[in-house]
C-alpha cells in the first residue's frame, strides 16, 4: 500500500469511528438520556399528607428528583351520583348541583399557590400544595378549577365516603394515578390518597 493510499485508508477508518461516536453521543443524548430523566423523575414523585387546616385536606406533591417537574396538572375523579349533591346557598355557587348534575371524571384541580394556577412547575426537593376538598358542616365541597370559592365551587357533596382517583401528569413525567378516599367522619384525615401503581 503506497503512502497516499495509506492516508486515505487512514481517514476513511477515522470519519467512519467518528461518525460512529457521534451517532452513540446523539443516541445516549437525544433518546437514552430523556428517557432515562422522564422514568427517574416519575420514580421519585410522590405525595404527602400534611394535616387539615380549617377543614380543608391538604398534600403535597413531592419532586423528589434532580429536574425540575415542568407544567403540572392535578386531575380528580369522584364516585358520586345526582342524589348526593347539595344545592347552591345564597352564598355559594357551584357548578354541579341537583337538576345540573354532570359526572366528575377527571377535572382539573388548581394547586394552592396564588393564583391558584392550573399548571405548576415543580423544582427538584420541592414540594408543591393542594386541597381536593373542605369538610364543612353542611357537607364536603370540591373547589372548582380557579381555586376556592366566594367565586363558585364545582360541587357540594353530603356527609359520607367518597372514593375516586387522582391523576398526576406533566410534560416531564408519565401519568400517576392515586387512590382518593374522603371520609368526613375519619378522625386521622377526612381525606387519605395513596399510589395505585
Amino acid at each position: 500500500m503506497s503512502d497516499s493510499e495509506q492516508k486515505v485508508w487512514l481517514l476513511i477508518v477515522a470519519a467512519v469511528v467518528g461518525g460512529g461516536v457521534s451517532l452513540l453521543v446523539n443516541l445516549v443524548m437525544l433518546v437514552l438520556l430523556p428517557r432515562l430523566r422522564r422514568w427517574n423523575l416519575t420514580r421519585k414523585l410522590s405525595i404527602v399528607t400534611d394535616p387539615p387546616h380549617e377543614g380543608n385536606a391538604r398534600f403535597r406533591v413531592v419532586n423528589g428528583g434532580y429536574w425540575t417537574i415542568s407544567d403540572a396538572i392535578l386531575y380528580i375523579q369522584l364516585d358520586f351520583e345526582e342524589s348526593d349533591t347539595l344545592p347552591a346557598t345564597p352564598d355559594l355557587r357551584l357548578w354541579i348541583a341537583p337538576g345540573r348534575f354532570v359526572p366528575m371524571s377527571g377535572d382539573q384541580l388548581c394547586w394552592s399557590v396564588s393564583p391558584n394556577p392550573m399548571k405548576v412547575d415543580i423544582l427538584a426537593k420541592e414540594r408543591q400544595p393542594f386541597s381536593p376538598c373542605k369538610i364543612v358542616p353542611g357537607g364536603i365541597l370540591i373547589p372548582a378549577e380557579g381555586g376556592w370559592p366566594p367565586a363558585i365551587a364545582r360541587v357540594l357533596l353530603k356527609r359520607r365516603v367518597y372514593t375516586g382517583q387522582l391523576t398526576f401528569v406533566s410534560a416531564d413525567t408519565d401519568a400517576r394515578i392515586f387512590r382518593v378516599r374522603i371520609d368526613p367522619n375519619s378522625q386521622l384525615s377526612p381525606c387519605t390518597i395513596t399510589p395505585m401503581d
